[in-house]
């Protein structure tokens, strides 16, 4: 029997070094075809990955907004994302596709193709799970991918507070991100993509081993600009996209952001663990030790971004300029 394929598409807008390791780890993990669609320009991202096989990299510039049925760029990022992977759904040649974030990586290409050859006929997708990196909160920041994930669990809301305090109320199931996962939805089906299932409720399995690494913040200030950009949003015109804790989170922000240690503060609380924190967790089987590095895949392609939280910071800083100074946080 032939093995099935797989490819993966991502709308993304983050520093370079993200974007790049992103592409590497998937071509690496053996993707079929790897679609990157810039958000907005990213010079030296575009320049590093520039010749990569099986790599598809489109700007989606005004240009590409006026040739599409909208004519216009969706107002906001998720109708971007989701115009993005119907667009590469409809003429994708391998089996299956996944649609997550830059920020999302699987830990294992071989349990992936393990269980998407063993889908039954009927099933639409494949849910991955997910994993959510954290960091120790005793370490300074060092590597943007450093750390260990944190597992979600249904007993949390029993006995969050006495892991987190009065933080558990940022939490849901034990992380500050969704739990949602990714599908690797079956080509050729008369769906539509979403952010974390085609539409219609079709028949799925939820994944026994392949899981997703969620890097939801690769560093502080990453994680805190996220939660203001969140905040600042537009009401959404139907239900909130987001849970109550995470809302709450980006409440809080808002109300500290002219506070850049308050700011700080919280987001070391929210996205690094104490070594009491640790062993609690991992005690009940809530954490994956497992330690994530790309640089095997980068040097792959011949390719040495600096993975460094200070590189970072500095890329990001230079990138959302306009948006630090508009709505005046910075940690």
């Amino acid at each position: 029997m032939q093995e099935p394929s797989w490819a993966v598409v991502a709308t993304v807008d983050e520093p370079a070094a993200l974007v790049i390791s992103f592409a590497a780890h998937y071509l690496a993990l053996g993707a079929a075809e790897v679609h990157l669609f810039l958000d907005r320009p990213n010079p030296v991202a575009e320049a590093a990955l520039a010749g990569l096989p099986r790599l598809h990299l489109t700007v989606c510039d005004a240009g590409y907004w006026a040739q599409t049925a909208r004519k216009r760029r969706p107002r906001l990022h998720v109708g971007r994302q989701k115009h993005n992977a119907d667009r590469v759904y409809a003429a994708t040649r391998a089996d299956w596709l996944l649609h997550c974030d830059c920020d999302e990586f699987l830990r294992d290409g071989d349990e992936l193709l393990a269980e998407l050859a063993a889908m039954p006929a009927n099933a639409a997708y494949l849910r991955l799970h997910m994993a959510e990196r954290v960091q120790l909160a005793d370490q300074p920041e060092n590597q943007i991918f450093d750390g260990l994930f944190r597992l979600p669990f249904r007993s949390f809301d029993l006995i969050g507070e006495g892991i987190y305090g009065d933080d558990a109320r940022f939490l849901k199931d034990g992380i500050t991100g969704h739990k949602a996962g990714k599908a690797v939805v079956r080509r050729g089906l008369a769906v539509e993509m979403g952010l974390h299932a085609p539409s219609g409720r079709p028949v799925h399995v939820q994944s026994a081993q392949a899981k997703l690494l969620h890097f939801d913040g690769l560093t502080r200030l990453h994680y805190g600009l996220k939660l203001m950009r969140r905040a600042l949003e537009p009401p959404s015109e139907t239900k909130p996209r987001h849970g109550r804790p995470r809302m709450a989170q980006f409440t809080m922000m808002q109300q500290i952001s002219a506070d850049p240690a308050a700011c700080r503060r919280m987001v070391t609380r929210l996205k690094t663990l104490t070594a009491a924190q640790v062993a609690l967790l991992g005690g009940m089987g809530h954490l994956d030790p497992r330690p994530f590095d790309p640089q095997p895949a980068l040097a792959v392609f011949g390719l040495t971004p600096d993975l460094s939280a200070t590189a970072f910071d500095a890329d990001l800083r230079a990138r959302d300029a306009a948006f630090i100074a508009a709505c005046g946080f910075d940690i």
